[in-house]
């Protein structure tokens, strides 16, 4: 199956059955790494997934304190708006 019909697809997930992908994917490219993110016991697949995401290096960016990207979209937000007035 080409990507962009199993990104489609994945599109039209639940919120569960999307979360359920991520922690699939998660846990597939984990092994590819010589990784065992498996742990015992019974946690709900979002709380596992969470715990997880906490135990690795993994980055996320956050809008929060990003004033760069802020002055640039305030900026082209300023432009197309002098654009719409002429």
């Amino acid at each position: 199956m080409p990507l962009s019909e199993l990104l489609s697809a994945a599109s039209q997930l639940t919120h569960q059955d999307k979360l359920r992908l991520i922690h699939f994917l998660l846990l597939e490219v984990a092994k590819e790494e010589g990784c065992n993110l498996e742990s015992p016991g019974h946690q709900a697949p979002e709380d596992l997934l969470l715990s997880q995401l906490a135990s690795t290096e993994a980055t996320v960016w956050s809008p929060y304190d990003s004033y760069e990207a802020a002055q640039t979209l305030s900026n082209l937000l300023e432009e197309a708006r002098k654009e719409n007035d002429a």
